[in-house]
């Protein structure tokens, strides 16, 4: 079913968005999460931040993009923005999680089903960085980094052992400082890869903005979509 929200303002963005992204189906059965509900999850987070920041600002409409166009499309009078959703995760990791789901038990240690670090993780902002800078890289063949006259947006949601392993908001800043370091040094590569594609991470307590350009961070405010 096609969907068009058309948000006025941010007073009344949770009551037009209703229960849309708001939670995921799970990851085995029949009613298990479909890559539409994680790409809306996902997207109502990142835009609920980035009007506060001024990145996106109503009125607009946003609908879900069809193929080959990315995953979401804001439309203005006259105008458009097109927004990609993308994880930050390794494959391993994502087994491991659908593993869990599957089996008895209220708790493993991180890797014990076949996810990294399964003999623990003295710096997990490294892997982290990785994680990201990868997501980046995935998306080199898609229209997301065509350059078109659109305002083009990458959001990276970070989703993996890497991130578990980061158990408070001062984790994720020196995660982001580490993940800063790396973009340093690709930096050139990078920007002609994603063609003017602004490029952000949406992290449990932050939301990294500009990470490309002019990187800056905010705490995040909506304590009802963690």
């Amino acid at each position: 079913m096609k969907v068009r929200l058309k948000i006025s303002d941010f007073e009344s963005f949770d009551d037009v968005f209703g229960d849309l992204g708001l939670k995921v189906g799970p990851r085995t059965g029949s009613n298990k999460r479909t890559k539409e509900q994680k790409e809306w999850y996902v997207v109502r987070r990142f835009l609920k931040e980035a009007i506060r920041e001024k990145i996106v600002e109503p009125p607009f409409s946003i609908e879900k993009g069809l193929e080959p166009l990315p995953d979401f499309v804001l439309s203005y009078d006259g105008s458009s923005t097109l927004i990609e959703i993308t994880e930050a995760t390794h494959p391993d990791d994502q087994r491991e999680m659908t593993e869990f789901e599957r089996s008895d038990q209220n708790s493993i240690l991180i890797g014990g089903l076949g996810g990294r670090f399964s003999g623990g993780l003295g710096n997990p902002g490294h892997p982290w960085a990785n994680d990201v800078i990868e997501a980046i890289e995935r998306k080199s063949e898609k229209s997301i980094f065509a350059p078109n006259k659109e305002i083009r947006h990458l959001v990276i949601y970070p989703n993996s052992n890497a991130s578990f392993f980061l158990s408070n908001a001062a984790d994720e800043d020196a995660a982001f400082k580490i993940l800063l370091a790396k973009l340093h040094e690709r930096r050139a590569a990078l920007l002609n890869l994603v063609n003017g594609c602004d490029v952000h991470v949406l992290g449990k307590w932050n939301l990294f903005l500009h990470v490309l350009t002019a990187p800056s961070a905010c705490r995040r405010a909506d304590k009802t979509l963690a």
